[in-house]
C-alpha cells in the first residue's frame, strides 16, 4: 500500500483514532485508546516514504527532507480532516496520523454546560486546558459552532491547523492558519483588533507574547476562546502568569483576575465497556471571590475551592473521575491511572 488516503479511509472505516506507520511493521492503529496491528505486510522504508510523500506536496516534501520533521493536514472522505507529523527515526521515515471528530454540540461531547453558557458573554477570557489528544482543538471547534449558530458575530479563529472547518451560519466565521494564512499567532492577534471581530480563538496559546495579546483583546470587549497544553486547571493558571516578564509583577495577574471567566481541564478515559472514550473535567468557575486570590496569586486557596464544588460552582478533575468510577463507566485500572490522590479510590 503506497497511497496514504486508502490507508487512512480504512483506519476512518474501521473506527481508529491514530494511524502510525514505520519501516519494520504492519501499520498500527489506535482505537477506543488500544493499539492493535493492521493485517497487512511489514512495511519496508521505501514504503513508509512513499507513503508519507502520497501525503504531501512537492513544496512539503522538500521542506521534510531538510528539516527532517514536518507537521501538516489532509482531508479525507470528503468530511474527515487529518492532522500528521512525519520524521525520521533509525535512518527511516515515519509517520503518525490523528483523525480528527467532527466539531459536535459540548453536550454530546460531555462537556459541562456551564463551558457552553460562558460563549454567550460578550468579553473575556475563556480557557480549555488538555494534554494532547484528549480533545481540547475539538471541544473549541465546538464551541465555536455554539456561538457560530446561535448569534451573529464575527468570529475570528487562528489556528496551528485548521481541524474543522466551520460554514457560515449565524455568524461570519474567518479562520487563519499560521504557517499558511499568517506568519504566527503574534501578527495575527496584533491585526486582529484592526479586524474587528467579536469573538477570537487561538488554538493553541503556548507562550507569554500571545498570552499578553489575547488578555488584551479578551479587555477590549472580545471574547477570547483558547487552548492550552495542561494537565489541571492550576497547572494553566501557572502557565498563564508565568507569562509576566517579572513573575513578582502584578500586571499579568490583574489582567487575569479582571477576563478570565472560567478554565475547563478535560481529560479522556477509556470506558469500562470499551465503547470508546469518557470525558472526565475539572472546572474553575471565576466569581470574585477566585478573581482575588487570582491577583494575588494565591493558586493554594483556588485549589480549596475547587475542592467546595456545592459553594463556588467549581470542582476538581479527581472528584470527577470518582463519580465516573461511582456510576461504573470507568474500571479501577482507569481510575487509578489518572487519579492525583488514588487513596481516595479506597474509601
Amino acid at each position: 500500500m503506497n497511497n496514504i488516503t486508502e490507508l487512512l479511509t480504512f483506519a476512518v472505516n474501521n473506527g481508529a483514532e491514530q494511524v502510525l506507520v514505520s519501516a519494520g511493521s504492519p501499520p498500527a492503529m489506535r482505537r477506543q485508546g488500544k493499539l492493535f496491528f493492521a493485517k497487512m505486510d511489514a512495511l519496508t522504508p521505501e514504503n513508509t516514504r512513499n507513503l508519507i510523500a502520497s501525503a504531501l506536496t512537492p513544496v512539503q516534501m522538500q521542506q521534510f527532507d531538510q528539516e527532517r520533521e514536518l507537521h501538516f493536514s489532509l482531508q479525507v472522505m470528503d468530511n474527515t480532516r487529518v492532522l500528521g507529523s512525519a520524521y525520521y527515526e533509525r535512518g527511516c521515515v515515519s509517520g503518525v496520523f490523528r483523525i480528527v471528530p467532527s466539531a459536535m454540540p459540548p453536550a454530546k461531547l460531555g462537556l459541562p454546560s456551564m463551558l457552553a453558557d460562558a460563549t454567550g458573554a460578550a468579553q473575556g477570557l475563556i480557557i480549555i486546558a488538555a494534554p494532547p489528544g484528549h480533545g481540547k482543538s475539538t471541544a473549541l471547534a465546538s464551541l465555536v459552532e455554539l456561538i457560530n449558530a446561535g448569534r451573529e458575530a464575527t468570529i475570528l479563529t487562528i489556528e496551528a491547523c485548521i481541524r474543522c472547518p466551520h460554514v457560515n451560519k449565524k455568524s461570519v466565521v474567518h479562520q487563519r492558519e499560521v504557517g499558511r494564512d499568517t506568519l504566527s499567532f503574534s501578527s495575527a492577534l496584533d491585526a486582529a483588533s484592526a479586524q474587528d471581530p467579536d469573538v477570537v480563538v487561538i488554538d493553541p496559546m503556548k507562550n507569554a507574547e500571545t498570552v499578553r495579546r489575547a488578555l488584551g483583546l479578551a479587555g477590549r470587549g472580545r471574547l477570547v476562546l483558547a487552548s492550552m497544553e495542561a494537565d489541571y486547571v492550576v497547572e494553566t493558571l501557572t502557565k498563564l502568569m508565568d507569562a509576566a516578564e517579572d513573575r513578582t509583577s502584578p500586571g499579568v495577574r490583574r489582567q487575569l483576575a479582571a477576563s478570565l471567566l472560567l478554565v475547563a481541564a478535560l481529560r479522556l478515559l477509556p470506558r469500562r465497556d470499551s465503547a470508546g472514550r469518557v470525558p472526565a473535567t475539572e472546572l474553575l468557575k471565576v466569581d470574585a471571590r477566585v478573581a482575588g486570590l487570582i491577583r494575588s496569586g494565591d493558586l493554594k486557596s483556588i485549589e480549596k475551592c475547587m475542592a467546595s464544588p456545592e459553594e463556588t460552582g467549581s470542582w476538581t478533575m479527581d472528584s470527577f473521575i470518582l463519580k465516573l468510577h461511582e456510576r461504573g463507566l470507568v474500571d479501577d485500572e482507569a481510575a487509578r491511572r489518572h487519579l492525583l490522590d488514588v487513596s481516595a479510590l479506597e474509601s
